[in-house]
């Protein structure tokens, strides 16, 4: 409430400015113009935690039907106290949303904001939920209770993707928001829900601030669950900023939770830290295999099929091509199985790598063209990069230059795009065929 009470403080303090003198009087003159029914839905969108909104979220704030909303979103628009940004996008000027929000300790009293903070909050996680389960299907979300209000529908990735670039900010706020009001049981459900979606475009700084609170939210909310799915997120996120040793201390926090997907998935995490460090013992594949109980207990199909990807990639490493081959075809086989086709993706990225080992380049080849396809339809420039990387590699060593240029100058593009320490290389692997070497 301290935050509210100085901005509050802003407006009147602009009300002794002389060019800003009528503002509150101009305000509430359009404010008093309201029917009771619009005027509360005003003063409830004036505690949005974002900047901008829909109309669906608007009618879940408010908890009144979505034809209700845009009913008043259109009188609010007429008097100028709302502002139509694009199609169904609306927002409050910064000074109208303090109004907003003052007129709602005045006249609905001070739980209000507290209240209004929780329906967002449980859409939000509703509505990313679906976008993450059209994106990673096989991901698990744990949304809790069915807010009020009408969902959004996608049909297809790249739609679940378009909303969720939309809508960050406003997870994010609606994170931050419910935690400050006590909601722990939603901030938890939330960050641990749709992290994945925060790892396709590189947002993973918010991705470890999220995981940071929800962690927070757990702990207070004495939620088991929340505790581990939590850990297991952020240790996800340190792992991709390069902080290994405290991404390694959250996989091991997440273990014990009696959750067979985190442990699985914390196990097999922690077994590829133990690789990147160069250990190479029966420890390290001891502990992919706990993760493949682990799975198969749960009846994770995906997870399993993870693990034996890792396998397949220490096997490689180790030059061990025929035995990560046995590995990666299975693993690809189940994906398939399943329905995911990003993970078919991701496998095959592994199959072409294998392939090449053993000399069948124009397999390789097809491989690594199938996953790119994939990866391009999801939006997923990362792992697009990796296979188009895979995929220059074999038009070389299949005397296709051309191709190889193609693929590699398609992946530099991204690389140099985000400062990827590998760009050095790829650019000095281009030169020397422009050179003919």
């Amino acid at each position: 409430m301290s935050e509210l009470s100085a901005e509050e403080s802003r407006l009147d303090a602009l009300s002794e400015e002389d060019e800003l003198s009528d503002l509150r009087a101009v305000m509430a003159s359009s404010y008093a113009a309201l029917d009771d029914d619009t005027a509360r839905f005003f003063r409830l969108l004036g505690l949005h935690p974002g900047a901008e909104f829909s109309a669906a979220a608007a009618a879940a704030l408010a908890d009144v039907p979505q034809t209700a909303a845009r009913r008043f979103l259109e009188r609010l628009v007429r008097a100028h106290l709302v502002e139509r940004t694009r199609s169904d996008r609306y927002r409050l000027h910064d000074l109208v949303r303090l109004y907003a929000a003052e007129r709602t300790t005045a006249e609905d009293g001070p739980a209000t904001a507290g209240e209004v903070a929780g329906r967002a909050a449980r859409w939000y996680t509703h509505a990313a939920c679906r976008a993450q389960q059209a994106a990673h299907p096989h991901f698990p979300v744990v949304p809790g209770a069915e807010p009020s209000g009408q969902l959004p529908e996608f049909g297809s990735p790249s739609e679940a993707l378009t909303w969720f670039e939309q809508e960050r900010s406003n997870l994010l706020a609606a994170l931050d928001s419910a935690h400050g009001h006590g909601h722990h049981d939603i901030a938890w459900r939330l960050a641990a829900s749709v992290y994945p979606l925060f790892e396709r475009h590189r947002h993973w700084d918010e991705w470890r601030g999220m995981q940071v609170i929800g962690l927070r939210s757990a702990e207070l909310a004495g939620s088991s669950l929340g505790l581990a799915r939590n850990h297991l997120g952020l240790g996800d996120a340190l792992w991709l900023l390069g902080d290994v040793e405290e991404a390694a201390g959250h996989y091991r926090a997440a273990l014990g939770s009696g959750e067979p997907w985190v442990e699985g998935f914390a196990l097999r995490q922690l077994a590829l830290l133990s690789w990147q460090r160069g250990e190479r013992g029966a420890e390290v594949i001891g502990l992919v295999e706990r993760a493949v109980a682990a799975f198969r207990e749960a009846g994770e199909r995906r997870g399993e099929a993870m693990c034996l990807l890792s396998l397949a990639e220490f096997a490689a490493d180790t030059g061990d091509f025929q035995e990560a081959l046995v590995h990666v075809q299975e693993a690809v086989r189940v994906f398939a199985e399943i329905g995911n086709v990003w993970s078919v993706a991701w496998g095959r990225c592994t199959l072409g790598r294998v392939l090449a080992g053993l000399g069948r380049f124009g397999e390789a080849r097809e491989a690594y063209r199938a996953a790119e396809e994939v990866f391009a339809d999801h939006g997923d420039q990362d792992s697009r990069t990796i296979a188009l990387l895979g995929l220059g590699d074999a038009h070389l060593h299949l005397g296709e230059p051309e191709q190889a240029r193609e693929a590699l100058g398609a992946a530099l593009d991204h690389l140099r795009d985000h400062g990827d320490p590998r760009a050095a290389e790829v650019e000095e692997r281009l030169n020397g065929l422009a050179t003919g070497g």
